[in-house]
């Protein structure tokens, strides 16, 4: 990945924070992204430099056209153009599906299926200019299983499927490739000390959830070309939460 410049949404903790510095630590100058937790991402900017990769910090909400606009130009102008797109920053709002006012469900397909959408066209010029490229989507296994309580959750994520096997097959012969990582439930998110946590951990098949490094070496090779002949695949990383 030398020489290639990457751009993850949501990297100031968590996931995001994972695949940036494991992008970076296999070559990679990262843009890293956030909203609000500015704090966190300048150590995420940090910890980039010191793996000795470029780095730039932008923050903006993905949901916005004008913010993705300017985030994309500003990466542009300080790293080059984005070869690696991760869209990653999403939130789940989990509530009963008669309890969401207009808004909510709004914002909640915004975080995923308005936010893919605004990222991606934001790098595909470039990316089809030169025939190269790879979009990596972070999504939730909600998105096919359906769950009591994750309605707005779901469809934001299905659309997200959607939109990655459509856009794969669309700019497939321009050289870009679009995938997806599927998730459950990761470390990050996780309490050992919540019974009501524990009591899921039957339902993954290796009886615990995913370790936030291995969600994001999968993301690394499904952006490297070590994945070349991979797209509009969407790859699960749930501890076999799926196959149970």
């Amino acid at each position: 990945m030398h020489g290639k410049v990457a751009f993850v949404t949501g990297s100031s903790r968590g996931i995001g924070r994972a695949i940036a510095l494991e992008l970076a630590r296999r070559g990679a100058d990262v843009a890293i992204n956030c909203r609000t937790s500015a704090e966190q991402a300048q150590t995420v900017y940090a910890e980039v430099e010191h793996l000795g990769r470029r780095a730039v910090l932008v923050t903006g909400d993905t949901r916005v056209p004008e913010d993705v606009e300017r985030m994309i130009a500003t990466v542009s102008s300080t790293l080059g153009d984005v070869d690696i797109l991760v869209n990653n920053a999403a939130y789940a709002l989990l509530k009963p599906f008669l309890e969401f006012t207009v808004e909510e469900w709004r914002s909640q397909l915004e975080y995923k299926a308005l936010a893919y959408f605004l990222t991606s066209r934001a790098v595909l010029p470039a990316m089809i200019r030169k025939g190269s490229g790879a979009i990596v989507n972070l999504l939730s296994t909600v998105g096919v299983r359906g769950g009591a309580g994750e309605t707005g959750y779901a469809v934001t994520n299905g659309g997200a499927m959607a939109l990655t096997r459509a856009l794969a097959a669309e700019v497939g012969r321009s050289g870009v490739r679009v995938n997806g990582v599927m998730l459950t439930w990761a470390e990050n998110a996780f309490d050992p000390g919540d019974p009501a946590h524990v009591a899921w951990l039957d339902r993954f098949a290796m009886g615990r959830v995913t370790k936030l490094d291995e969600v994001a070496r999968v993301v690394a090779f499904l952006a490297s070309d070590e994945a070349s002949g991979m797209t509009g695949a969407i790859v699960p990383v749930d501890a076999g939460f799926m196959c149970q």
